[in-house]
């Protein structure tokens, strides 16, 4: 093996970890030959751009791709995945037209498709729906476009893609089929819940390191799709299965700041709805006005001692201080985390601001206790335990 080839696996093997930094530090020795003698090395350039991706430097990243894609028009060397992230970046119709070409290099395989590439042919397909729903969502043909793509995609995984249901329910919800779209949110998580068992008991039950690692990425890979099912579902009102799906992120990753600040907004949520109902009894509450209640949602007051509000107002300042909790310690300058956090806080101080961190330590150690419990009680099992 070369030196070369040694790098390129030690990068790759640093990208499945999901440490971009590390991958680039690897490859840093043959950066400068990208513009010399490797300047034609398909795989180098591919893992290059893929590391400074994953590292969130997507102008690095663009003209790298893009001549990998010029090196491999087939994808005979490196595989398709290059043109799917290539037209996801590119959007419009120069990216459904570079997402086609994947699509079709695949299909040139042969008759026989594996589990991968059907994946990698829906996972283009969801894509292209993408870009029709943001970029060409002004064309004509756009919602044409978009049922014959998400059609395609729900034959390929004979119905019972998780990810395939997600962006069928967000088609819906542009079509404002709300009714439909919390059906299909449901399948999602459903068809999302069997597909987290599987990669765990793989994960379980497998002891091959190199296979294990690889399964260990594809769980982790769950959460970005599992939170955006989560916000989905929100919109539409489907709070019950929200919750579940917040529950597989915990599974996941227990300190994901994302997924404590949605479970407490869920909570909020919730509260507020229970609210609404009490006071206008005569409203029959489903999906589509419930999509028109979010959109209202700050008119409604909340009356914080009303004890038809009280366990979702506690659970929801729980998950909420938790979301603050885990951020104490995040990077200033990530102003994603920085938002979640400024909304933690906002939502915080309407519903009574966050627990105890005393009460909070207690339960991140499994003790249960009641949201009515006089913290005082706290300091006495403290002071006897010295």
């Amino acid at each position: 093996m070369s030196e070369l080839e040694g790098t390129i696996r030690q990068a790759k093997e640093a990208l499945s970890e999901n440490n971009a930094k590390k991958a680039l530090k690897i490859l840093k020795p043959f950066k400068s030959s990208l513009k010399k003698e490797n300047a034609d090395n398909v795989i180098l350039n591919e893992v290059f751009a893929d590391a400074y991706l994953d590292n969130g430097q997507v102008e690095k990243a663009y003209p790298i791709l893009a001549r990998a894609c010029e090196l491999d028009p087939e994808g005979q060397i490196g595989g398709p995945d290059k043109f799917f992230t290539m037209g996801q970046i590119m959007g419009g119709q120069d990216g459904v037209s570079i997402i086609t070409r994947g699509i079709m290099n695949i299909s040139n395989i042969g008759e026989t498709l594996t589990n991968d590439h059907v994946e990698k042919i829906v996972g283009g397909l969801l894509s292209m729906i993408e870009i029709w729903m943001t970029d060409l969502c002004m064309e004509p043909n756009a919602e044409e476009q978009c049922e014959e793509l998400i059609q395609k995609a729900m034959e390929l995984t004979e119905g019972k893609s998780p990810e395939t249901w997600s962006t069928l329910g967000s088609i819906k919800i542009s079509q404002q089929k709300f009714g439909e779209a919390y059906e299909a949110f449901s399948q999602a998580w459903n068809f999302f819940d069997l597909k987290k068992q599987e990669i765990g008991s793989g994960i379980n039950g497998n002891g091959d390191a190199t296979q294990r690692t690889s399964l260990q990425s594809e769980y982790v890979d769950l959460l970005q799709p599992l939170l955006s099912l989560t916000k989905m579902c929100l919109e539409v009102g489907a709070y019950e299965v929200a919750l579940k799906v917040i529950a597989a992120v915990r599974d996941i990753d227990e300190d994901n700041i994302e997924g404590y600040y949605l479970e407490g907004f869920t909570y909020y949520l919730m509260s507020k709805l229970e609210i609404f109902k009490l006071k206008n009894p005569e409203v029959s509450l489903r999906p589509e006005n419930i999509y028109e209640f979010n959109q209202l949602i700050q008119e409604v007051p909340l009356d914080l001692s009303h004890e038809l509000i009280s366990q979702f107002i506690y659970d929801s300042r729980l998950a909420l201080s938790f979301a603050l909790q885990a951020g104490a310690n995040a990077d200033s300058k990530d102003e994603i985390v920085q938002e979640l956090l400024g909304g933690a806080t906002a939502l915080l101080q309407e519903i009574g601001g966050p627990l105890d961190p005393r009460e909070l330590s207690q339960i991140r150690k499994g003790e249960l206790v009641n949201e009515n419990e006089d913290l005082e009680e706290l300091d006495i099992e403290e002071e006897c335990s010295d």
